[in-house]
Order: structure tokens, then sequence, then C-alpha cells
């Protein structure tokens, strides 16, 4: 066995690669969440900026008069939320000539209910500013015995209001082309068919036969950000790394346990295990030295030395070497402007330069540690291996949005069509890879080491322009406080 090689064998069959869990959100939870928000105003600045700015050049590009967009609590709807101000209501954008596009909420919108399940969200769209009609809530309450049901009253009024518009082209948050994949968790493919043909019953045959899909609409609605989104965006970073800055330093290894530091653990050793230490076996794992901590949303990391250490081993040098190496070939290569399709062929060809070989699949989730022939050759001198899934991102950067928002996505996973969308001018997405490094281990044993990133950043016509200074030294956490 190759004694060099001890240490990181030792570390890594500890199973044990720890990630600090980014905190929620602060865009998302903050402003959904009872009581004030310190993102409030931000997030109506945003709203009304992107409904003065994007909404009239989508619109129009896609040759719709009238955009409307249908809520209902019962069907969570992430579009809705993040970026219109609420999960319930009638959405409708009318392009009325001139430069700014009618806003209107209509129809049936929840509002205060009878029961303490808690403040919805209905009176944000109210203080936003943001919309020149809004119709009044609808208090939730079951009603005593009536002959009318939600169904009789979801739509109504709306005939009467698109008429007055007398829209040529109406675009509905349905799916036509965009569909999401079999195993997608979301639920963004829009409205229900019951939804469909209460609508097209209320606007009778004539506005019917004019609604078209807004997928595309909402697509190219989100990935086109407004200044103020941005600086937003890396408020929130400063933030949450004030925030993991404290983390840290309260960490005392061999005392702090996973849940006393907000930490999860990220287990590379067990194919088919939450790469994102959702595993409840973790719960109450004590940091100890030798372990990797990260924040993989944030692209932090730290190395827990262990007693005696002054420095990471060589093995951990190693990895956080290779990982400032793959993270500088995609800064390059994913620009707005491409596709997909022409940053992955680019950054295919500067990765096989580098002796780094690109891989559709995430090692960890398909294949067990052992059995994968590049690490069993008894040798640490095995290529590297990376997996790429460069997704794109809504307003607030929620990291489990409705997977069909995160396209344009760069990388092997996704339908085929999230390739050939166009990266818009500082387009908001997630830097997610894994690689994989071989680890000689005794007989049987060989493993490879995992490193994972999921960094917020935007994409220029240069490269990625990071939301705070990335980190270029592996922060090192003493072996006692």
């Amino acid at each position: 066995m190759n004694a060099r090689l001890t240490p990181l064998r030792r570390l890594f069959l500890l199973a044990l690669v720890v990630a600090l869990a980014p905190p929620a959100s602060p865009a998302r939870a903050q402003e959904w969440e009872p009581g004030p928000s310190p993102y409030g105003e931000e997030n109506h600045q945003i709203r009304r900026d992107k409904f003065d700015v994007i909404l009239p050049s989508v619109m129009r590009e896609h040759d719709v008069d009238m955009w409307i967009h249908v809520m209902r609590e019962a069907v969570p709807d992430s579009f809705g939320a993040d970026e219109l101000g609420s999960e319930s209501g009638v959405f409708i954008f009318t392009d009325r000539g001139g430069d700014r596009i009618e806003r209107a909420i209509v129809g049936r919108r929840w509002g205060a209910t009878q029961r303490n399940y808690g403040e919805s969200d209905y009176r944000l769209v109210e203080e936003s500013d943001a919309y020149d009609i809004i119709g009044d809530p609808v208090r939730v309450q079951e009603p005593l015995t009536a002959p009318v049901t939600e169904f009789d009253l979801r739509f109504e009024g709306l005939e009467e209001f698109v008429a007055q518009r007398d829209p040529q082209r109406i675009a509905v948050n349905f799916m036509q082309d965009l569909g999401t994949w079999p195993t997608d968790r979301g639920k963004s493919d829009g409205i229900s068919h019951t939804d469909y043909m209460l609508l097209t019953n209320e606007l009778g045959p004539e506005y019917s036969s004019r609604l078209v899909s807004s997928e595309y609409l909402v697509l190219d609605y989100i990935n086109q950000k407004v200044p103020s989104e941005i600086a937003l965006l890396k408020r929130m970073r400063q933030d949450d790394l004030t925030r993991l800055e404290r983390t840290l330093a309260a960490i005392e290894p061999g005392v702090t346990t996973v849940d006393e530091s907000d930490v999860t653990i990220f287990r590379r050793t067990s194919t088919g295990e939450s790469q994102r230490g959702r595993s409840a076996s973790w719960e109450g794992t004590i940091v100890q030295g030798g372990d990797v901590l990260a924040a993989p949303g944030l692209g932090v990391y730290a190395y827990v030395l262990r007693p005696g250490e002054t420095a990471p081993p060589e093995e951990i040098q190693r990895l956080w070497a290779e990982y400032l190496r793959v993270d500088a070939i995609l800064a390059d290569t994913i620009r707005s402007g491409l596709t997909p399709n022409q940053i992955i062929e680019e950054y295919s060809r500067r990765f096989d330069e580098a002796g780094i070989i690109v891989r559709d699949d995430q090692l960890h989730m398909v294949v067990p540690k052992n059995n994968f022939p590049a690490y069993a050759m008894g040798s640490a001198d095995g290529e590297t291996h990376l997996t790429i899934d460069a997704h794109g991102q809504m307003k607030g950067a929620r990291p489990w949005s409705d997977e069909t928002y995160h396209a344009p996505r760069v990388g092997s996973y996704g339908p085929s069509w999230t390739k050939d969308l166009v990266l818009a001018p500082n387009h908001h997405f997630v830097i997610e890879y894994f690689f994989y490094m071989p680890s000689v281990g005794g007989d049987g044993e060989d493993q490879y080491l995992l490193w994972w990133d999921h960094e917020e950043a935007l994409a220029t016509e240069h490269g990625i322009e990071y939301l705070s200074e990335p980190q270029t030294e592996l922060i090192l956490i003493p072996s006692s406080r």
C-alpha cells in the first residue's frame, strides 16, 4: 500500500465529506413568510423593473397581445411566487400600445382565511405598486350550503375583461413543446385540464381559438435580468457569507454535531445515497479532524485540521488544486450569447486537453465505489472524471425550483431542448458539477474522492461573473478552539 496516501484513505474511509447547507434563499424564504422582510422592497423594485423593461420586450418578441397566468394554491407555482409575487390569482398582462404593458390581477385570489393556517402572501402584490388593476382577495371560508362551487367562480368576469381589450393572440401557462422529463419533481406543467376547460368556457369560442402556450415567453422572462435583480443577488450572497463565517467560527471539532452547526453530510461511498447528505443516518454526526467542510452553494470550502497538523495533507491539497483547475475552465467557457450545446463542445475540448474525462452521469449515484474500472487500477494517477449540470435559476435563486425553469441547462442532464436556448446577458445559474479523483485502498477497496460545487453566478459574454470574490485558498479550521 502506498503510505503517501494513507492519511487520505483514512479520511475518506470515514465516509465523510461534510457540507454546510447554504441557508434558504432569503429572497424567497423571507418574502413569503409572515412578518417584515429584509428584502421586501428590493423584490418589489425588481418586479416593477422587469415589468417596465423585460415584459414589453418578451411579449412583442413572441407576438403576444395578452398573457394570462393562472395560479391556484392547490397547484404550487414557483414562477408565480418568485416572479409575479403570489401563488394565487389570475394575472393578466395586456399590450395596449405604448411603452408600458398593463398589469392586472383578476379572478379568484385567496386572501385571509377562516382557519389558523397562517398568513398568506396576498398583501404583497398590493404593497408592490407593480400592478394597475388588483381585484379584491376572497376570504378563504367554507360557505354554508349553496349550489355553486369553485368551478362556477374561478374565472367569473374574465370574458368581459378580455373582450374589452380584444387581444389577437393570448398566451396561457400550459406546456406544449418544452415538456419536463419523467423524474421531474416540479409541478411546472401549468394549468390543469379542468382549468383549461373552465377558462375556454368563460372566454367563449372566439377568444379560446386565440390561445397559445406561454412556455417560451416565460423562459425568456426568467432568463433576462435587470440591474436591481443582480444587485439583490450580490447582497444576498454577502449576507449568506456573513452567516457562514459565524457558523464556521462556532464549529468545535470533536464536539459540534451536524445538527448544531447546520451542516449536512455528503457520503461519497454509497451509490444511490443522497449526494447532498439528506440521509437520516447522518443525524448527530460529530465534526472531526480530517473532514472537508463545504458550502457548495456559496463556493466556500474548509478543512478541519487533525491534532498536530498545520496544513492539509498532500492529498487534500491535490483535491483543492483540481477544483481550482476545473472551475477556471468553466469560468472561461460558460458565456452568454452561446447555447449550452456550443458551450459543451468548447469545454469538452478544453477538459480533454487537460486530461479530465467529461462523463454524462453522476458517478456516485450510479456506480459503486469499488466497481468502476478507472478506480481499480491500484494507482493514484488515474484521470479525474467530471459531470456537469450548470442549470439556470429564477429570481431569488431557489435551489429546488421547478425543473422546467432550470433552462438553459449546460451539461448532460435535462431534456435536449434545454441545450438549444441561448444564454441571455447576465444569465443567472449555478455552476453545478461533481468531479471524482482516484484513491487507492486495500484489496478491493479502491475508491474515488468526490468534489461538489453548486455556486450561483452570472454568465456574461466574457465568461462567469461570480456574485462574490471566488475562494482561492482552502480555509483551515483548527483541531481545537
